[in-house]
Order: C-alpha cells, then sequence, then structure tokens
C-alpha cells in the first residue's frame, strides 16, 4: 500500500473511519432529526417575517383596495399588579429575574418608583433604563 510506514497506514486508517463516521452522522442528522426549537426570539423573528411578507401581499395585491390596520401602541405592564408570565413579556425579564421581582414585592410592598428595581438582584441601571417604556408603576 504505497510504501508506508505500519503508523502512518494507522493515521491513514483512522482518518478513513473517522471520516466515515462523520459522514453517517451529517447523514443521520440531516434525515432524521427533529426540526430545530426556535427560541422566543427566533420564533418572534419568524412570526415577525411572516407579518411582514402578510402585509407586502395587501399592497401588492391586484387589487385596488388597500386594507388597512390600525397601529397598536405597546402594552404597558403595570409592576405591582403582573403576574410571572406577564412580567416575563418584558424585554430582559426572564423566569427567574420575574420570580425575583414578585418576591420582593411580595417582601416590600408596591414599588414605588422604577429605582427601585435595582433592588432586585439581576436588575441592574441599564437593565431598567432598556425597561422603563415597557412598564408602569401605580
Amino acid at each position: 500500500m504505497l510504501n508506508l510506514t505500519r503508523q502512518e497506514r494507522y493515521v491513514v486508517y483512522f482518518l478513513i473511519v473517522f471520516f466515515l463516521i462523520g459522514g453517517a452522522i451529517h447523514l443521520y442528522k440531516v434525515n432524521f432529526s427533529a426540526p430545530p426549537v426556535l427560541s422566543n426570539s427566533e420564533a418572534r423573528r419568524d412570526s415577525l417575517q411572516k407579518e411582514v411578507v402578510r402585509n407586502d401581499s395587501l399592497y401588492f395585491s391586484s387589487s385596488s383596495k388597500q386594507e388597512s390596520r390600525p397601529v397598536q401602541e405597546p402594552v404597558k405592564i403595570e409592576i405591582n399588579n403582573a403576574t410571572r408570565e406577564e412580567l416575563m413579556k418584558i424585554k430582559g425579564i426572564g423566569p427567574v429575574t420575574a420570580e425575583r421581582i414578585l418576591k420582593y414585592r411580595k417582601k416590600s410592598g408596591k414599588i414605588k418608583s422604577l429605582q427601585e428595581l435595582t433592588n432586585v438582584k439581576g436588575l441592574g441601571s441599564k437593565t431598567v433604563e432598556k425597561i422603563k417604556n415597557e412598564v408602569t408603576i401605580e
């Protein structure tokens, strides 16, 4: 076999075996794997892309009658009455932080200002600045 030493033959065999294993794994993934699970942000992006395509078809359709939709203002979440699920709808707030907000509210009472949210572990001034347009305090 091409005048290779014993050690060189082992290296060639080793490379061939791993090449075949890699090819088999690739074929298995392509043919038998489940569709990828999308994260919340990816799912939201995909739904927005579908919405854009749907809206574009309204404007570029052959009919002369165009449908108009009222622009919806984003709903602000009232931080003192929000449930865990409602808190998780706020950009940058996950399940752990939502639980921490609920515990803080239970321990300290109603939140009186946005800056008070910085007392919750995991919420710094930058995060509070980012979410200030998504929450209200009553």
